[in-house]
């Protein structure tokens, strides 16, 4: 993984926590990082008592900026010249308000380090020092027992219900209650001046905040995005995708989930990202058709528009990896959002 890909990574997870705490909003289980980032964040929030959420939300914005000058994300680089875009499509963020160790030996169950006051968690009777066996009927006493965690509550409908079952105390229970989620506008974040700064991260070409797209010079007809960004609701038989190409191009660089195109009819080149649980045949079988697996769609885009794009699971095709019978790409999601 190159610097600037883990900056871009670390960078995003720091502003995400301080926009996440700056809202008031409990975090989900994920990766350790990001609650650790959410976590500091939040320890600023008091500070922020009485002010509007404009005022919360710059001051939360300006302790993880600080954070990353002092802890060396942006290397040598003098204050004075850090110039960065970051923008991202309207996420799915699911509200569980727990904490658990991710890191530590799972084969006895998963680790609860700590709840969020109030939180979904709390509310549902999990306490910091419980261990959870398993949830929804599925084990979490395995290696990616955090990985299972989160996927289910990611995959659960809004209202959905999550049943733990939990040792406490030497003891074995069951605790649970219906799941909670929420959408995260779009985001358009600059920072710094810009003029005669060093772009570490920006909307242009070899960008890693947002993808490339060659476009035309004429302007007039608008620009819409493309997204591969997955929140896709895994219950509607929808999955994670990747864009290969669009018109015949790849866009670059590597790891972007959003490109701008101008508005119009454009060729999009999918693969799919289907976790292997939903299917019966393995990797190989996958991997046989000819082209890569790869398949095609088309979309309208609209001018200021966002177009999610995902790998639809084909129910009656589901064991049948042959020309790739088994899934189709789709636009799933078209979101409003102003493109510049």
């Amino acid at each position: 993984m190159s610097n600037r890909i883990q900056f871009r990574r670390y960078a995003l997870a720091g502003i995400a926590a301080g926009l996440v705490a700056a809202f008031g909003s409990a975090y989900a289980a994920g990766e350790e990082q990001a609650v650790v980032n959410i976590s500091n964040a939040a320890a600023h929030t008091n500070a922020g008592a009485g002010l509007t959420v404009e005022q919360r939300l710059r001051e939360e914005l300006r302790v993880v900026v600080m954070d990353l000058i002092q802890s060396g994300a942006f290397g040598d680089t003098a204050p004075q010249q850090i110039a960065m875009n970051v923008e991202a499509p309207p996420q799915k963020v699911s509200n569980l308000g727990l904490l658990v160790d991710s890191k530590g030996g799972t084969r006895d169950g998963l680790h609860v380090l700590a709840v969020t006051p109030g939180g979904n968690a709390e509310r549902m009777g999990l306490h910091a020092g419980d261990v959870l066996l398993a949830l929804n009927g599925t084990s979490l006493a395995t290696d990616n027992a955090a990985g299972t965690l989160r996927q289910t509550v990611d995959a659960l409908p809004d209202g959905g219900r999550l049943d733990f079952n939990v040792r406490r105390d030497g003891r074995t229970q069951n605790v649970g209650g219906a799941s909670a989620s929420m959408y995260l506008p779009a985001m358009h974040l600059s920072i710094g001046g810009g003029g005669g700064g060093t772009a570490l991260a920006s909307n242009a070409a070899g960008s890693p905040a947002q993808g490339s797209y060659p476009r035309s010079t004429d302007t007039a007809a608008g620009c819409g995005r493309i997204s591969d960004f997955d929140v896709a609701p895994r219950q509607q038989q929808l999955h994670g995708a990747r864009i290969v190409a669009i018109d015949g191009v790849a866009p670059g660089p590597h790891g972007s989930k959003s490109y701008r195109v101008d508005a119009g009819t454009h060729v999009l080149k999918v693969s799919e990202h289907i976790e292997s649980k939903y299917l019966s045949f393995n990797d190989r079988a996958r991997n046989a058709p000819v082209g890569g697996g790869y398949k095609t769609v088309t979309v309208d885009v609209a001018p200021d528009t966002t177009y999610l794009v995902a790998a639809r699971l084909n129910e009656d095709q589901r064991n049948n990896p042959k020309d790739g019978a088994y899934w189709d790409p789709v636009v799933w999601k078209e979101v409003p959002e102003s493109c510049r």
